[in-house]
């Protein structure tokens, strides 16, 4: 076994050699693979000591005694005695740790994930030299599961921030962070795919990577190999909890302008267009790719109609990037203000075209509680809803109101919802269960666009009542 190893090592350090002009840069004035002429290895160590001060610990303090932060396992206080665990009485406990990563060290500000901090009370960070620091949270945002984070303290040193729009799939990639309360950790792997959804709940446009990330990481720094900040690690797709080679981050593009607007307002304020989206079958591509978002729906006065795109249309890009399905092109918008516009490629016949959108503030929903005893909730929409359980054979992350059974020619069929698709979200608002989407649907009194996970995809659908 020994001198297997030791081949197998001999082999590794050959095709390191072998490939040294052309394998990633990881410093500004380096061509070829990082070796470490003093002990004679290939190493990364010199230019990700400098990124290391920049990736924190989030511990999350909260009043119920066993309960947990989203970081299930981890253990905060590791290593302390049962003396120094004990709090005060009457002061927060600790209840779960994550990752975060400084992005302003002027200003304090760290990013994390919000289902790290979404549970606690109060909140501590500690820093690389291992000085705890008290933190706010100036806000957090479900939607993308970003959170916003300032503390006050000397001597913070902000990472660099990467391009997650020039990442290729290869890439190099390294995760840091403090998986189950241990002290920071790094990991390699390389960008595994990009662009994918239909993980969890939200909006989705992650980075995919087999670098290890595991319950303790969320928050934390996924870097290139020159310690640029490309993602912030959220999720992994794993069936027994732990690094399966499959993990997930939102894409540091993304997470910097949810940031910019917590920030600013505390909060994400998102336009609309005005279409809804789904993806593109066999049957309407014909000969041509199903990559892309089919437009099944345009609001006659809205942004989108404006702007000329039409039923039919297959949005192909979007400001550049291109659009591998709905699920893209909904993270993509759902990120803009108001007033921004985004130029949107689209194919529509057999030809190609482009449409400048700018994106409209949202329209008031008409709500309207129904009287006491009328006819009400799912049961007129001729559908049977359940939670999602262990059979569905989904991640962890993905919770709604699994579709369990649909009437011919009623209000949920003919809006196009199958039979196993989850409903994650109503009218925009997050939706865990069943009885979520009932309570959702007792206060609405017309349509509504349902949020659908169906396959890798996330997809809107039209529901008229």
């Amino acid at each position: 076994m020994k001198s297997k190893v030791h081949s197998k090592l001999l082999a590794g350090i050959a095709a390191l050699a072998m490939l040294g002009t052309s394998l990633p840069v990881v410093s500004a004035s380096a061509q070829t693979a990082p070796f470490d002429s003093v002990r004679g290895v290939y190493s990364y160590a010199r230019d990700l000591k400098a990124v290391a001060p920049s990736v924190v610990k989030v511990i999350v303090l909260g009043q119920k005694e066993g309960e947990r932060s989203g970081q299930e396992g981890e253990d905060p206080f590791r290593g302390q005695s049962a003396a120094q665990r004990r709090p005060a009485q009457g002061t927060p406990q600790p209840i779960g740790s994550g990752s975060g990563v400084i992005i302003d060290a002027a200003r304090g500000e760290i990013l994390s994930n919000n289902h790290v901090v979404e549970k606690g009370t109060a909140f501590k960070i500690q820093l690389y030299d291992g000085r705890v620091v008290d933190a706010e949270v100036v806000g957090r945002d479900p939607q993308t599961d970003i959170a916003l984070l300032r503390v006050k303290a000397s001597g913070l040193r902000a990472i660099q921030l990467g391009d997650s729009g020039s990442i290729e799939v290869g890439d190099l990639a390294f995760a840091i962070g403090y998986p189950f309360g241990f002290d920071q950790t790094l990991t390699m792997g390389v960008i595994s795919g990009l662009g994918r959804t239909g993980i969890g709940d939200g909006l989705q446009d992650f980075i995919q990577t087999d670098a290890a990330v595991n319950s303790g990481n969320s928050g934390g720094a996924l870097i290139d190999s020159r310690g640029r900040l490309i993602g912030i690690n959220t999720a992994i797709w794993s069936k027994s909890g732990d690094n399966s080679g499959i993990a997930f981050a939102v894409p540091i593009n993304m997470a910097i302008a949810v940031a910019d607007q917590l920030r600013r307002n505390g909060s994400v304020k998102r336009g609309r267009i005005g279409v809804s989206v789904g993806p593109v079958t066999a049957e309407v591509a014909g000969s041509g790719s199903t990559r892309g978002a089919l437009v099944a729906e345009v609001s006659p006065d809205g942004a989108a109609a404006r702007a000329g795109l039409r039923p039919g249309d297959i949005i192909t890009s979007a400001d550049g990037r291109t659009i591998e399905g709905p699920g893209n092109l909904t993270a993509i918008l759902g990120v803009l203000e108001p007033g921004k516009t985004i130029a949107l490629g689209y194919r529509r016949g057999g030809q190609s075209g482009t449409a400048q959108v700018t994106v409209e503030a949202p329209r008031p929903v008409q709500v309207q509680r129904p009287p006491s005893g009328s006819a009400q909730g799912l049961a007129a929409l001729g559908a049977t809803f359940r939670d999602v359980n262990a059979s569905d054979r989904l991640p962890a992350q993905v919770r709604g109101a699994v579709v369990a059974s649909l009437q011919p020619n009623s209000p949920a069929a003919r809006s196009g919802l199958q039979t196993g698709d989850v409903i994650v979200g109503v009218n925009g608002e997050q939706v865990r269960s069943a009885a979520e989407l009932a309570r959702a649907f007792q206060n609405i009194a017309g349509g509504a666009v349902l949020f659908v996970a169906r396959g890798n995809s996330l997809i809107q659908l039209r529901l008229e009542r």
